[in-house]
């Protein structure tokens, strides 16, 4: 039949019976409206193809396979097929009121890996029912991963899906031949890209690539367009997901760089397989040291606890500084009997005015010196501003560059930080941060020495996640020199670290 030339408006009724609402997603291939069914008096989604594409005897065959492909699958995790028609071609689906990953991802950046586990392991076994069936996807992406209001996943949209070809049952043309490639270029499996054999690997692949963004923020491969990052898979893997963001479980880390295995035959054999391979994967999204995070209440102005204490600080240290100047003048006059008092005393005072018992009370641990730290940038965060993160004064802050967006900031680079030198090895029981900025997230390091990049400063010894404005204490046990404060994410455009104190013994 020649489709409808009418142009779709709110209140068409399609199929005789399905009322047309109000459009709720569009794609290169046709626009998803929300209806209703008047026979069934239920909401449904109805997928209408382009009009222009309806012309198309090629593109009209792929989307009426979609149709009996997708309605031979019945899985709770699978968006259900009701009904087509032909005037126009459209499918009548399941309506999912919700949002799809590709929101959420938009919206968080990362997630979680126990969370992301849990959504790629329920791809998984919407994956493997349909493969059961003989159908592979092809088109695995976040913006077909359906997440209801009530918390359940579906896999949407196959699209492009293709029912696996037995002897003399297919006659229509490869729709993903050499230069006919469908699917998105960033979650295409090489072979989808060099023309080669289609299987449950492919699907394997791009769970692998999806998985691989909820983790890192970003998708495995990047480029200048669609074709250059389509083609770069074809020559080798992707950066590891813990060299991209530390945080990743090594675990996980291996499971998702088996799927994305350039070679099938390297990859898990099945949907099944990866879904036990995450299964058995131990996730544990707790920080590595306990972190406590408080909103500082601010009445009037309240000076903060660095700031009070630096106001006795100083006329005490100018005290100090007079009474050692008189004691050196009589200890070089008074002989070797003063010379050995001096000397005792030196002995139980270490570099920065703390004594030296390993027991004493919990204090400030001076800071001798501080560099800001950007080794997967241009080397420089405003180093001349670094001074006013240590000054005791909340009103100057050292920020970081700004970035167009807080997602532009986490595909360039995984942080961006300081380190503090406290002069000698200290035990380090706590580190205050306070800044302006909401949803930030940090990792606290600390070292004997100071490492070059962030993967020589080993483990994180505490980490914060989506903090808020304010004082934000985060609590450790660690012994070191050298404190690295790494901004994972600013929150915002830029991040703005108006004190960072560094408590111990």
């Amino acid at each position: 039949m020649t489709p409808s030339r009418s142009p779709l408006e709110q209140g068409t009724t399609i199929g005789g019976r399905y009322r047309l609402e109000a459009p709720i997603a569009s794609g290169g291939m046709a626009t998803v409206w929300r209806a209703t069914d008047t026979v069934l008096t239920r909401p449904v989604a109805v997928k209408v193809l382009h009009a222009h594409l309806a012309a198309d005897p090629e593109f009209v065959a792929r989307f009426r396979r979609e149709a009996v492909a997708a309605a031979r699958l019945a899985h709770p995790s699978i968006v259900a097929i009701y009904d087509t028609s032909d005037d126009p071609e459209a499918i009548v689906m399941e309506l999912v009121d919700g949002r799809t990953l590709r929101d959420e991802l938009d919206a968080r950046s990362f997630l979680p890996a126990a969370e992301a586990v849990a959504i790629a392991s329920a791809i998984c076994q919407a994956l493997e029912a349909a493969h059961k069936a003989g159908i592979v996807h092809r088109d695995v992406k976040p913006a077909n991963v359906l997440l209801s209001a009530g918390g359940q996943l579906k896999v949407a949209d196959f699209g492009i899906a293709k029912a696996a070809r037995t002897s003399g049952e297919d006659d229509l043309p490869d729709l993903t031949a050499i230069g006919r490639m469908v699917g998105t270029a960033k979650y295409l499996a090489p072979e989808q890209v060099s023309g080669g054999e289609i299987d449950a690997r492919t699907d394997v692949y791009a769970v692998g690539a999806v998985l691989y963004e909820m983790l890192c923020g970003r998708a495995p491969f990047t480029g200048d367009n669609d074709l250059a990052v389509a083609t770069a898979r074809l020559h080798g893997p992707p950066e590891r997901p813990r060299a991209v963001l530390r945080t990743v479980p090594p675990r996980l880390d291996d499971i998702v760089m088996k799927a994305l295995a350039t070679d099938p035959d390297q990859r898990h054999h099945s949907a099944s397989a990866l879904w036990a391979d995450l299964q058995s994967c131990p996730v544990d999204d707790q920080p590595l040291a306990p972190v406590v995070a408080t909103d500082a209440t601010v009445v009037g102005d309240q000076p903060s606890f660095t700031r009070t204490e630096r106001s006795w600080l100083v006329p005490a240290l100018l005290v100090s500084l007079v009474a050692v100047a008189l004691g050196l003048a009589w200890v070089l006059i008074g002989g070797s009997e003063a010379r050995r008092d001096l000397i005792d005393l030196v002995d139980r005072v270490r570099p920065g005015g703390e004594p030296a018992a390993l027991d004493g009370p919990v204090d400030v641990l001076a800071v001798v010196a501080a560099s800001d730290f950007d080794p997967q940038g241009d080397q420089g965060e405003h180093p001349d501003e670094v001074p006013f993160a240590l000054d005791g004064d909340p009103a100057t802050a050292w920020t970081s560059e700004t970035y167009d967006s807080r997602q532009d900031f986490l595909g360039l680079k995984d942080g961006v930080g300081l380190v503090l030198d406290l002069g000698d090895a200290s035990d380090v029981t706590e580190v205050v941060l306070t800044t302006p900025n909401e949803g930030w997230s940090a990792a606290i390091h600390v070292a004997d020495s100071p490492g070059a990049g962030i993967a020589d400063w080993g483990e994180p010894v505490a980490i914060v996640e989506g903090s808020g404005p304010g004082e934000t204490t985060v609590d450790l046990e660690a012994e070191g020199r050298y404190v690295l404060v790494w901004i994972t994410d600013l929150g915002a455009r830029s991040f703005e670290l108006q004190e960072a104190v560094v408590r111990g013994r």
